[in-house]
């Protein structure tokens, strides 16, 4: 496969590991920043509208860029309802034990309560509760489902490598250098358990719009909880 071949045959997957990096970089901020717009200067709510229309890009132009597999997704979804919903709920069971149980394992061997990752979670919902609703219930599952599962398949064809660097991948950059050491590596297990489980959904149904709609549940239940606990 020659060079122009290998590009017309990948370049989607390229584009959309490069657009969740700058993402990720916060690179219209720092361009901005650079032009002399400096939106932390900004006040709160103004500020927020703006991160929010910025995330908000970013999925758009993912949905544009595979909105014949999402609307595919959906019908799939709709002609296969019960057997799809079953199926997606057994991942994400198990995902949701394997991840309990080793997080409080990990938690015992490191003598403290969350990770770093879930940490910062934690204290943005309580700075910007609506606007992490908006975020972890929308942005984020649409983000990490096209990179980790969507894109990484389009490079590996082995179903269980697939399924396994998809976990391990995903779980890695959950893990913050925040008080690292090497054992904080061990979160990678509790967050990269949750997306092998999406990634064996994926593989299995080849359809991305399930693996988007879970993470999308789940994680609102995990915001929600956050928000409703520090209300009480």
């Amino acid at each position: 496969m020659n060079n122009t071949s290998w590009y017309k045959k990948y370049w989607k997957y390229l584009f959309v590991i490069i657009l969740y990096l700058l993402y990720l970089s916060d690179f219209v901020f720092l361009f901005l920043r650079r032009n002399g717009i400096n939106l932390n200067a900004l006040p709160k709510t103004p500020r927020i509208i703006c991160f929010a229309l910025c995330d908000l890009v970013y999925v758009i132009v993912l949905i544009l860029l595979f909105r014949k597999e999402i609307i595919n997704g959906l019908k799939d979804l709709k002609k296969h309802f019960l057997e799809r919903f079953t199926l997606s709920l057994e991942c994400w069971i198990i995902g949701c034990l394997i991840m309990t149980v080793s997080s409080l394992i990990i938690s015992f061997i490191l003598k403290e309560n969350v990770s770093a990752n879930e940490q910062a979670v934690r204290d943005s919902i309580k700075l910007a509760p609506l606007y992490m609703l908006f975020t972890c219930s929308i942005i984020a599952p649409i983000l990490e489902e096209m990179v980790f599962r969507r894109a990484l398949r389009g490079f590996i064809k082995f179903k269980w490598v697939y399924i396994v660097l998809s976990g391990v991948i995903f779980g890695l950059l959950h893990v913050t250098s925040t008080q690292f050491t090497p054992l904080h590596l061990l979160y990678i297990i509790p967050y990269g358990s949750m997306g092998c489980a999406f990634a064996y959904l994926y593989h299995k149904t080849n359809n991305i719009t399930l693996p988007i709609i879970i993470h999308m549940i789940h994680n609102t239940i995990l915001v929600l909880a956050q928000i409703i606990g520090g209300l009480l």
